[in-house]
């Protein structure tokens, strides 16, 4: 994969993943918050591992479309587009960021841009979609800031903390794309 596209945007760059990243995600660990944001649920979860943080690694490593979001010089999330379908020119958005203290600060719009432009032109996608847990607002009005559009919801399809929970459905096409 030499040909890896690195996307590089004014605060992230988004990077083939490398082995050091296993380490800097074992140090952030899993912060409970984030956790339940993403649909998890900290409880239930064992307590992140070398084991577990290698693994990690090496699924996003085996990936075709993912990318480790390096922020001043230090890993702090992935993003990937799952589900990529050329026939119908989609794919489906994840993101994730594990350091709280670079929440809200923008960086998860930024890196969202950056896929979705990489998506839309080099990829030739024609829609990104994504779901995401119904009380993440902080993530939902990212999605929408970056140009997603709700589509509907998928009544209690997540159970976290002891509750099902909506997920909303949200997607993007290229020709709304403003970049």
């Amino acid at each position: 994969m030499n040909d890896f596209p690195v996307l590089t945007g004014s605060n992230v760059i988004l990077r083939r993943p490398q082995q050091r990243d296993a380490g800097t995600r074992l140090a952030l660990g899993d912060d409970p918050e984030i956790l339940r944001m993403l649909g998890a649920d900290a409880i239930e979860l064992p307590a992140l591992s070398g084991i577990a943080a290698q693994r990690w690694l090496d699924a996003l490593i085996g990936h075709p479309h993912a990318w480790a979001i390096e922020h001043e010089g230090r890993l702090i999330g992935e993003v990937r587009l799952d589900s990529f379908d050329r026939h119908d020119a989609r794919a489906q958005l994840a993101i994730g960021l594990y350091d709280p203290g670079k929440l809200g600060v923008g960086l998860g719009r930024q890196t969202i841009r950056l896929v979705a432009r990489h998506a839309f032109g080099a990829m030739g996608l024609h829609r990104i979609g994504l779901r995401v847990v119904a009380y993440n607002e902080r993530a939902i009005r990212c999605y929408r800031a970056c140009g997603f559009v709700t589509e509907g919801r998928e009544r209690e399809a997540a159970f976290v903390g002891g509750r099902h929970h909506d997920d909303v459905i949200m997607g993007l096409l290229a020709r709304e794309f403003l970049g």
